[in-house]
């Protein structure tokens, strides 16, 4: 599968798969260690933006070279990333919410 050219049907179908299993292991991996509900992560991450972010980084790093795991494995990654900086920044803005202090407040 190329990230610049167009997919097959059965190609299409292949990514599909890959990208489902990548944002089931990043939503059980999260589960798992942080206790979050996965119902909510699955939600979360089942949009279709998230799902075109993750399909496109799959399909450049496999245009880069590296193997599918590799590719699966640097996708999942930005995910988890993607989603712990949307954790903190709402965080931070409910915090100068509540509390009329911003992050540059508080250092």
């Amino acid at each position: 599968m190329r990230y610049s050219a167009p997919l097959t049907p059965d190609h299409a179908d292949q990514l599909g798969k890959d990208v489902g299993m990548i944002v089931a292991f990043a939503a059980k991996a999260l589960s798992h260690t942080h206790g979050i509900d996965i119902d909510r992560l699955i939600q979360s991450f089942t949009s279709s933006n998230v799902l075109e972010v993750t399909a496109a980084r799959y399909l450049k790093a496999l245009e880069e070279g590296h193997t599918a795991a590799e590719a699966a494995g640097r996708a999942g990654t930005a995910l988890v990333r993607d989603w712990a900086d949307a954790v903190l920044e709402t965080r931070d803005r409910l915090n100068e919410q509540t509390t009329g202090r911003g992050k540059k407040a508080a250092k």
